[in-house]
């Protein structure tokens, strides 16, 4: 028993081997507390590898000597004990390994700003700006309802306004405007606030609105347009005592703010909100969690539920806040046909649409919502009208303007000379229609009229007043002065019919939002659609249809009703775990709780997805990660290693794609 001050250290690593506390020894004079960064040596050569203190003990129960700490980093605590939790609970869930939640939490070290924020930390004689007027509730709630949103351990669906409404730096969306003035009332009553938001548009419209409110030493922004150093002295204002806002996408949702009073996700169907990275947490899970660790209020904020929410409301275990007032906008489904055979007009609009934009771009401008980017999102052959395939891997072929270069959607081979494959043709037409070839066709149809683009590569947030056509992909929206006098929105029936589990959700979503941006009394034209899904659209039956596709979803197992973990790796491997986990000896396997699809297989590999209830899954998940370890911990680095995704839907669309 070594009987001298021990650290703890959890190595900053990506092996999953080495994801586990190790005891080292303090160095006399050496100031470890749990939380900081330090550099100790680890392996038979001692390489040095950096890690955070997570205990300082008295001794150690290892019986051998112990090697000492290397270097202290920095003095400044980094990982709380609140955070370190939280940590270990995402990665439990997930399968995955603490070092790499903490990884994606905390904010990457700036010497300078830390010096900085250390020198002002001592200094006595720092002052701080007065606050702002504290807003007064929403007009928009009832106002028992708007209190209990952030109640200590309350759970919510809160449904956001419709429409637009003014800030200083122009027009925001007022679901928005909402957000920020729930922040700041949270905040004036001593608590602080994490508001997680899926894109760079959310995060701007959140902080133009938070400033108005919110003296600018209570944000910490993790925002897109920020630099490591200015994360960094969000992060370090996180960790100070005094009550803050800290708002941004998916890694705000790990802030360390000092007594949370609530944590708000808005848009959590988006796929943003889902990390890349491994073990690939989701901020609405990791919001569920921190809220039961720390009995903070959880608030998941849209216009429209997502399924995972509307389960979670079916079960009682949310609540809901509605808006007062109907604001939702009237929405035309149309049947698809021309108004005259004028070759400007478009095909695709419908001559009910047609005039409806002649009026309203008058008055003001209009959104097009697309569904795909760039030109087209396919091409065929001009002379037999064969789908255009990549001669590389076969995916299809696409074009991102009316001129340039086709490539592949799969690999971004680029097809200088392609010739069919079936008539042995070299001219291609497009197949379908993306934002630029809308862009195009509008274009011919209002002569004169300014059409702006707005997808993926044009970062526009806002629009003036005056009469343009806006084109723009789903969630690439901007917001217009006054709102948009008309909306049409296209391609409804590709986005309904394309293969992912998660069309219906997504689409409904995407049309929600493009709605919320309109003028009052304006109307939202669909097109390319009839049907039911078209008749509780203009209804405003969404909530039904979405409850519709939960009890479908649980008749057929898939999430959100059930949980996934897509297994992949030496197939031996994958079908071993995955037979010790659905076989007759398993205590997992009695009473359907998991069963297995698939499987994928490619040479020696295989994919495998296991589905299971919500009872088994918290055993399930640290089998599946003891197996990630005992395959990285034996053979060459190169060899092939298991790897476990938990709840990723596109690993099923891929199943689909392949059987």
């Amino acid at each position: 028993m070594t009987e001298h001050p021990v650290a703890r250290v959890l190595p900053e690593s990506r092996l999953p081997q080495l994801d586990r506390l190790f005891d080292y020894a303090i160095p006399e004079g050496m100031d470890v507390r749990p939380g900081v960064r330090v550099r100790v040596p680890m392996g038979r050569g001692g390489r040095l590898q950096a890690g955070f203190v997570v205990e300082v003990l008295e001794k150690s129960s290892y019986e051998g000597t112990l090697s000492p700490i290397e270097h202290l980093v920095s003095p400044v605590p980094v990982v709380p004990p609140e955070l370190y939790r939280l940590a270990q609970a995402v990665a439990s869930r997930q399968a995955g390994g603490v070092a790499d939640i903490l990884r994606l939490a905390v904010a990457p070290r700036a010497v300078r700003v830390e010096k900085a924020w250390l020198k002002d930390s001592d200094d006595s004689t720092v002052t701080t700006e007065p606050p702002l007027d504290s807003p007064t509730a929403s007009s928009h709630y009832d106002p028992e309802q708007w209190s209990a949103l952030w109640k200590s351990g309350a759970k919510h669906w809160w449904q956001l306004p419709y429409g637009s409404a003014s800030a200083a730096e122009g027009e925001i969306p007022a679901g928005h405007r909402e957000i920020a003035r729930l922040a700041a009332t949270v905040l004036a009553a001593g608590s602080s606030v994490v508001v997680c938001v899926p894109d760079w548009r959310d995060q701007l419209f959140v902080d133009q609105a938070l400033r108005e409110w919110v003296e600018a030493e209570a944000l910490a922004p993790f925002v897109a347009t920020e630099t490591p150093t200015e994360r960094y002295r969000s992060y370090l204002r996180t960790l100070e005592a005094r009550p803050s806002v800290a708002y941004g996408a998916r890694h705000a949702i790990y802030a360390p703010v000092s007594n949370l009073g609530l944590v708000l996700v808005l848009s959590d169907s988006d796929d943003l909100h889902r990390e890349p990275l491994a073990p690939y947490p989701h901020s609405r899970d990791v919001a569920l969690l921190r809220a039961e660790q720390t009995g903070a209020a959880v608030v998941f904020a849209s216009h429209v539920p997502s399924l995972p929410v509307l389960r979670l409301m079916q079960m009682g275990y949310l609540g809901e806040v509605r808006a007062q007032q109907h604001t939702r906008p009237r929405v035309i489904p149309t049947a698809l046909g021309r108004l005259s055979d004028d070759v400007k007009t478009p095909a695709r609009l419908p001559s009910v649409a047609y005039r409806a934009v002649v009026e309203a771009i008058t008055q003001g401008p209009v959104l097009v919502q697309v569904f795909h980017s760039g030109y087209s999102p396919g091409l065929s052959c001009r002379s037999c009208g064969e789908r255009a395939r990549c001669v590389e891997c076969g995916g299809p072929l696409k074009t991102a303007k009316r001129s340039g270069p086709i490539s592949c959607g799969w690999c971004g081979h680029l097809a200088t000379l392609w010739s069919c494959n079936e008539c042995g043709g070299s001219e291609y037409r497009p197949s379908g229609h993306g934002v630029g070839r809308t862009t195009h066709e509008l274009g011919r149809a209002f002569p004169g009229v300014p059409i702006i683009q707005s997808d993926g590569e044009s970062r526009t947030a806002r629009v003036p007043g005056t009469p343009a056509l806006v084109v723009a992909t789903r969630g690439a929206e901007p917001v217009a002065q006054g709102g948009y006098r008309a909306a049409l929105l296209l391609d409804a029936e590709s986005m309904l019919q394309r293969a992912s589990l998660n069309a219906l959700e997504d689409t409904l979503q995407g049309w929600e939002w493009a709605m919320s941006l309109l003028a009052p009394g304006a109307i939202a034209y669909l097109t390319d659609l009839e049907g039911p899904v078209a008749q509780s659209v203009a209804a405003g039956g969404l909530e039904v249809l979405l409850a519709r596709e939960l009890v479908q979803r649980g008749e057929l197992r898939m999430p959100p009703t059930v949980r996934l973990a897509a297994i992949s790796g030496p197939r031996g491997d994958v079908e071993d775990l995955v037979a010790s986990l659905t076989g007759p000896d398993s205590r997992h396997a009695a009473g359907g709780q998991v069963d297995a699809l698939g499987p994928i297989r490619h040479d020696s590999q295989a994919t495998y997805i296991l589905r299971m209830s919500y009872r088994v899954a918290p055993d399930i998940a640290p089998e599946l990660r003891a197996a990630v370890v005992r395959s990285a911990s034996k053979g060459p680095r190169q060899t092939a290693r298991l790897k476990v995704v938990m709840d990723d839907v596109d690993t099923l669309d891929a199943l689909a794609v392949e059987e």
